[in-house]
């Protein structure tokens, strides 16, 4: 293979990191500017170019996640919401000791009802799962007792992800004339991805494995909330990941005794992704 087909072929693979949309519209034309700047010689793309490239298509995909007609605070609740939804019920759903079906397809078809705009569907799952989740705090496990079908916890932080979704679910229900925005079926592969982990870590026991590995994610996931803010030039992003992160900060006030100096590190790096996330949303619209 000669040197510009070689070339060639490597710069196709990383605009890949595109939307497929934007490929169609641009692809050819970003390929002939880069091959025409490009030393005839040339098999790889230098460093510098391979890093503008990713950084593009991850901008351009985060343009593109943008629900279609949605106020940036009504998309990023749902963003949020769903976000809060995949964690607890893939976290929190187990798919191989204690497995409970009902529970489980319930988990299903509420983040499916989340993704697609569902409202009149999801808002009345989400309530179900927070009611049965809470049974012995709120309702002493005596009115649910045909209905246990879920997990039930007595912590707070522990049922306050259930009730941030039906929260975040019923503003989004009385948004004037329009519901949930809908997002595409693509969406379904975090929850798969996360449903997965469980044959990885089967117990999520708390080991320092578990902890190291949620940890990089989050710190990633955030910082990529931080990164599309700037690409998006609004708030969206950083209202999502404020969201998200609302449980967690929940459990870290109920469980202070616990946390030692790289606890209180952790939590705090990822309320400084968030706080800078607002900022930097704020800056970007005023220089729009």
């Amino acid at each position: 293979m000669s040197a510009t087909a070689a070339l060639e072929r490597r710069y196709r693979n990383l605009l890949r990191a595109y939307p497929k949309v934007y490929r169609q519209w641009h692809g050819e034309e970003l390929i002939g500017t880069l091959m025409a700047a490009s030393d005839p010689e040339t098999r790889r793309p230098a460093l510098r170019e391979t890093f503008a490239l990713i950084t593009g298509g991850f901008a351009a995909r985060a343009r593109n996640a943008r629900a279609a007609g949605a106020p940036w605070w009504a998309d990023g609740l749902q963003l949020g919401v769903l976000a809060v939804a995949t964690t607890t019920f893939a976290l929190r759903v187990t798919l191989i000791y204690g497995f409970r079906p009902i529970w489980a397809l319930g988990s299903i078809v509420l983040i499916v009802a989340i993704i697609r705009g569902w409202v009149r569907l999801a808002l009345p799952l989400a309530l179900i799962a927070a009611l049965d989740a809470s049974r012995f705090l709120v309702l002493h496990n005596d009115a649910w007792q045909v209905a246990d079908f879920g997990p039930a916890y007595v912590e707070a932080s522990n049922i306050l992800p259930y009730w941030l979704i039906v929260a975040g679910l019923a503003v989004l229900a009385v948004r004037p004339g329009k519901g949930l925005p809908t997002r595409s079926w693509a969406w379904l592969l975090i929850l798969g991805l996360c449903w997965g982990l469980q044959f990885v870590y089967p117990y999520y026991d708390g080991s320092l494995t578990w902890m190291l590995f949620r940890a990089g994610v989050e710190v990633l996931v955030l910082s990529a909330a931080l990164w599309a803010t700037v690409a998006v030039r609004d708030a969206r992003w950083a209202l999502a990941a404020a969201v998200y992160l609302i449980p967690g900060l929940t459990y870290l006030g109920e469980n202070l005794s616990m946390h030692g100096r790289k606890g209180f590190a952790y939590w705090g790096l990822l309320t400084l992704l968030v706080l800078a996330s607002f900022v930097a949303a704020r800056r970007t619209r005023q220089k729009v």
